[in-house]
């Protein structure tokens, strides 16, 4: 896969600042950058947007939004404060999207997924004002207790579809639906509401639920037939290279996105 339709998440290189993670993409040719909110931290905002125009790279995901379901009225509120920052964020970079990392049940599974339905209704107006489309990113179910009660890609085509806003859409990480024997069908029931493509590889054994993944080639998942389908279904938008990883987060962060560049290279 051509680099230039290729675009560098920024947790690839965890602790990387904007600039770095900026340098890195330009200078390997991918066509654009994921931005986590974390690379943001003290960064001009105007400036930062001026930089990407300057370098040709597009922005294809900032993350993330979400958390929607809160055990508290007070907590649900400063989500959706905080979601309302995300949304402002990404449409000061003029982004693809922003990915939705829905929230973790309380103890009400039901009332979790209700939860974040509702959270999306209420965000969705304030993010089409801003030109903003927001991704819902199903899960692993293993990390249905702590990061999202999306646990496949059915769940979220059900959501998406009950919400029926041509804004809300679904960012699709390989790591996360790669098991699942319907996930050929579901690509296609998603059609153009594909927002985001991720690629990160299943590597055993996993020794951390959040950051055990592996590059494109290093594991288990066939890369080229997800990416495949994903294009079959009308997909046209950059595909990220978005890599949680405590071994190439320890490895130089030039050392590891060149593995990343020789991951996609392969498929």
């Amino acid at each position: 896969m051509d680099l230039a339709q290729c675009s560098l998440n920024s947790v690839t290189v965890r602790g990387a600042g904007f600039t770095e993670v900026a340098d890195l993409a330009e200078q390997w040719g991918f066509g654009g950058v994921g931005l986590w909110r974390d690379v943001f931290d003290g960064v001009d905002m105007a400036g930062t947007s001026a930089r990407l125009r300057r370098s040709g790279l597009r922005v294809t995901s900032v993350c993330r939004g979400g958390m929607f379901p809160q055990p508290t009225a007070r907590l649900r509120r400063e989500a959706l404060d905080d979601n309302r920052v995300a949304v402002d964020q990404a449409h000061a970079l003029g982004a693809d999207c922003l990915v939705l990392v829905c929230g973790a049940a309380h103890g009400d599974l039901p009332g979790a997924r209700r939860q974040v339905h509702d959270g999306v209704v209420e965000l969705e107006p304030y993010a089409r004002a801003a030109g903003v489309r927001l991704a819902v990113e199903p899960m692993h179910p293993m990390m249905a207790s702590t990061r999202s009660v999306i646990t496949s890609l059915s769940e979220a085509n059900d959501l998406i579809e009950a919400i029926d806003s041509d804004i809300v859409g679904i960012a699709l990480d390989s790591y996360h639906v790669w098991w699942d024997a319907a996930l050929q069908q579901q690509i296609a029931r998603a059609g153009n509401r594909l927002f985001s493509v991720q690629l990160a590889d299943w590597v055993t054994p996993i020794h951390g639920e959040l950051s055990s993944r592996g590059m494109p080639g290093e594991g288990c998942i066939d890369m080229t037939g997800f990416v495949a389908d994903c294009r079959k279904s009308g997909y046209s938008g950059l595909v990220e290279v978005e890599i949680l990883s405590d071994r190439w987060w320890a490895a130089d962060p030039k050392v590891a996105v060149q593995a990343a560049a020789n991951g996609v290279a392969a498929i």
